[in-house]
């Protein structure tokens, strides 16, 4: 895969110096494209694998692609044209430097450093946020010519080895495109920070390498780069279709929490390089499939990322339920049947999707088999009970906020509840995205109860329609729902929560429509019908039901 992945970003590469040939008196400083590419092409003729480890860098992967998006003018953001593409000269430094090939190259300073690629970052101590710098090689060594003083900050790697396997990996924390998106400021970590890291690092791959030698073998020839994200930001684990090899993640509280993620998110560089190279669908990537581990609409193409790497997901739990401390028992039998229950979810929903091709179906059914042989047959019941009570709430209240209706089926359903008729068919209807995302109060209570009972006992102000529910009063719990959607008729997690109380198939199945009668009803009548007795007529266990009863 590093291979085919080479040619195609060397390909890129050369489309990029095409785009940009036109423009390049657009680009000031940096307008001598052909010198950069010469110096390049001049070092792979005496240290190819010098090339190929800059080329493979992730963040070369990131710039090519936004790079390439802004010299055909669909810029991603407002970073100045010719800084950016002037980062190709920084990238043909670097190979320069890497090699003992001397150079004088101008540079793109940006946040206040020069970074080179797969070498380091020279940090300018006066404030200059963007601008150009001199990078010279020569036999005497490698400077930096800019006015006032320059601090030098190698790039870090770490090597870990375990049971005979060996993972080698740059820690990135300098560079400017190490997050996937626009540039960023160096964040070099403090010298407590890098060893917490590298803690976690050697600790998980001990884990991996002893328990999941599988992942261990995958992530020793297909993970290169494990890039520091801030504590703050609210991101477990992430990767990037531009970054092969690279795995971005919060700081970890374990070493299985680290090892879940490196394990996790290789499995997208995977189903990236796989996507460069066959069809695995005809879709137009437009954004409307339900992946029940998201709050948002997915194009094809993610849904299947997520399937295929929630399925390692899976087995990585399989392994280790059993071998978590009992602090932690609850937690992994959770988070097995809870990832296994959205996979399946996902399976079932797109395994005879028409979009698929012959190769997509195969992916599909390959991971079908993966997750039969880790299904948990045996976890704890209240386990098994709270995993379908968050994963129903969740499908629906995704529903809720992005599925509209069909609108002669709505037209229809009224019409007949109007006239004391069982409704019809609910038609076919559409995904428009919406804002909206978060877990509800309700989900967050299941889910606290099932993996922390006492601190669930402490929880204050135990009333409302959300803890009826929890102490198994559905009755009491349909009709505290029922009392706020009177008040406020659209709400996603009152809507949602009634579907729980009612056990209702109509909910699960389209409860967009049971949202959109209701309020096509209030207002061709003037009176709202009440949600209860409209979810029953919708599931067909009452009888009609006049419009606005109570």
């Amino acid at each position: 895969m590093r291979r085919t992945q080479y040619s195609i970003r060397k390909l890129r590469l050369r489309a990029f110096l095409e785009a940009a040939s036109p423009i390049a008196d657009r680009l000031g400083p940096f307008a001598d494209l052909d010198g950069a590419w010469t110096l390049l092409s001049d070092v792979e003729r005496v240290a190819p694998e010098v090339v190929e480890d800059v080329l493979m860098h992730h963040s070369v992967g990131v710039w090519l692609s936004r790079a390439l998006r802004q010299v055909l003018g669909t810029a991603a953001d407002a970073t100045p044209l010719w800084s950016e593409v002037g980062w190709f000269h920084a990238v043909a430094a670097a190979a320069a430097v890497r090699s003992g090939q001397p150079c004088a190259v101008t540079v793109p300073v940006v946040h206040g450093a020069v970074t080179l690629p797969t070498v380091g970052a020279y940090r300018l101590g006066g404030r200059f946020p963007v601008g150009q710098a001199k990078v010279v090689n020569s036999a005497s060594g490698t400077v930096v010519e800019v006015p006032g003083p320059v601090r030098w900050q190698p790039v870090r790697r770490h090597r870990g080895s375990a049971r005979g396997r060996t993972i080698d990996v740059v820690v990135d924390d300098l560079g400017p495109y190490r997050e996937f998106g626009g540039p960023v400021p160096p964040g070099p970590l403090g010298d407590g920070e890098w060893d917490e890291w590298v803690k976690y690092l050697d600790e998980a791959w001990e884990l991996l390498t002893a328990r999941h030698p599988g992942a261990a073998e995958e992530l020793s020839a297909g993970l290169s780069t494990v890039v520091p994200l801030d504590a703050r930001r609210d991101v477990f684990a992430a990767s990037s279709s531009a970054a092969f090899g690279a795995i971005a993640m919060s700081p970890k509280r374990s070493a299985t929490e680290f090892g879940e993620a490196l394990v996790h998110e290789l499995q997208h560089s995977k189903v990236n390089a796989l996507l460069d190279l066959v069809d695995l669908h005809t879709s137009d990537g437009a954004a409307a499939h339900y992946a029940p581990w998201r709050d948002d609409p997915r194009p094809l193409d993610g849904l299947l990322h997520g399937i295929y790497a929630f399925v390692s997901v899976v087995e990585f739990w399989h392994t280790q339920r059993g071998l978590a401390p009992a602090a932690l028992a609850r937690r992994a039998e959770f988070t097995l049947a809870h990832r296994a229950r959205q996979v399946g979810h996902a399976v079932d929903g797109v395994r005879s999707s028409v979009e698929l091709t012959d190769l997509g179906r195969e992916f599909v059914a390959a991971a079908a088999v993966r997750l039969a042989a880790c299904r948990p047959v045996d976890s704890p019941p209240d386990v098994v009970t709270a995993v379908e009570e968050i994963t129903a709430e969740h499908a629906m209240t995704w529903r809720l906020r992005h599925a509209r209706p069909d609108p002669r089926a709505v037209l229809d359903a009224v019409a007949a509840w109007l006239d004391g008729r069982p409704p019809g068919h609910p038609g076919r209807g559409s995904v428009v995205p919406a804002a909206g995302s978060g877990e509800s109060l309700l989900a967050a209570l299941l889910k606290l109860r099932v993996l922390d009972p006492r601190e669930f006992d402490r929880a204050p102000h135990r009333d409302g329609p959300d803890h009826a529910y929890l102490r198994g009063e559905r009755d009491s719990a349909a009709e505290g729902y029922a009392a706020r959607l009177r008040a406020t008729p659209h709400d996603v997690a009152s809507w949602a929560g009634l579907g729980l109380a009612l056990d209702s198939d109509a909910m699960r199945r389209a409860p967009e429509l049971v949202r959109a009668v209701h309020r096509a009803v209030a207002v061709r009548t003037g009176a709202a019908p009440s949600p209860v007795r409209l979810v029953a007529w919708f599931d067909g266990s009452t009888g009609t039901a006049p419009a606005g009863s109570g």
